[in-house]
């Protein structure tokens, strides 16, 4: 095989491999929700009758479907090129530990929204309303 063909093969399995990442994140995600939802329930039907029955946690809903994802292409477009990309990510609060690569780009801008959205519901639920202007670091690992 040549070195074209080695770097379009390893390409591919970046890419697949931060796919992969994208479906457990949100697989493990509808998964505990679902465990926080069941253990209330079984809580709220304990039969110890000195214990006073809680109301279940609400949990902020999670979005029907994963986001639709921007392509490369569609990033390029908006952002101009790799480096205005790159500021518009920084603008929205979205860091790298080191240089991202495109599939790392998509995949936060994918889901950058999505997380926004989760903790203004959560806040809003709560009626958590001194955070107003509050930023939040949210470090995946």
């Amino acid at each position: 095989m040549g070195k074209k063909r080695i770097n379009q093969l390893l390409t591919q399995i970046k890419e697949n491999q931060q796919a992969e990442l994208r479906n457990a994140a949100a697989i493990y995600t509808v998964a505990q929700v679902a465990v926080n939802e069941l253990e209330a329930i079984a809580t709220a039907a304990s039969p110890d009758p000195n214990r006073a029955i809680a109301p279940a946690p609400i949990a902020p809903a999670l979005p029907a479907a994963l986001p639709t994802a921007p392509t490369q292409a569609d990033l390029q477009q908006r952002y101009g090129s790799y480096n205005g990309c790159r500021s518009a990510a920084k603008h929205l609060g979205i860091h790298f530990p080191k240089t991202p690569s495109w599939s790392q780009l998509v995949a936060a801008f994918t889901y950058v929204e999505v997380f926004r959205q989760l903790v203004q519901d959560y806040a809003q639920q709560q009626e958590i309303a001194g955070l107003s202007g509050v930023g939040f670091t949210v470090t995946l690992k």
